[in-house]
């Protein structure tokens, strides 16, 4: 049975709001004031603010049936088998799938599989990429956390979206020639 639309993005928003509570970014208290949050930035992301930033057909599309503050949650669209470069961001990044079947992976750990409802937290300065399976297209709902800025490094391989590698086999090639691009 599906569910009606604004039960699915009650589903969505609960626990996206949970992360952002656990973050300090929002208040479960009832209060209005912000809880102040800790932030040890770690800089050293070794990222360029600009250039290639996904293979493939990616677009930003927000989300109209989830709504904050009265305007549509930020949203990308993946097309099937598409995936952004490797990439880090200041504040670090909420995504959670909203439709299909997503990728993502942070440098160091196995890539994951996200289905509809399932988030993915990146921390400060943290390097990941994510995208859509290879046979399903995916829309995420993302945030990025205060202070913004995505820095963007070398082209994401097949083994590491494939599920094969940890991410380290693409960075070893990209030190070693300079070239952002996989083989």
């Amino acid at each position: 049975m599906r569910l009606p639309m604004h039960k699915r993005a009650v589903l969505i928003a609960v626990p996206c709001f949970l992360v952002l509570a656990q973050l300090g970014l929002v208040s479960l208290s009832g209060s209005a004031e912000p809880s102040p949050a800790p932030r040890q930035e770690v800089p050293g992301c070794p990222g360029e603010t600009m250039g290639v930033q996904a293979t493939g057909v990616y677009r930003s599309q927000p989300v109209p049936e989830v709504v904050i503050n009265g305007e549509p949650w930020a949203g990308a669209f993946w097309e099937a088998g598409m995936r952004s470069y490797w990439h880090c961001h200041a504040g670090g990044q909420l995504l959670v799938v909203f439709e299909g079947e997503g990728r993502t992976q942070k440098r160091g750990e196995r890539m994951q599989t996200l289905h509809r409802g399932e988030s993915s937290m990146v921390g400060p300065w943290e390097e990941h990429w994510h995208g859509s399976a290879p046979h399903s297209d995916a829309q995420y709902l993302q945030v990025s956390i205060q202070p913004t800025g995505t820095y963007w490094m070398e082209e994401v391989g097949d083994p590491d979206y494939l599920g094969n590698e940890i991410g380290m086999t693409t960075r070893a090639e990209f030190l070693r020639t300079g070239v952002r691009e996989w083989r």
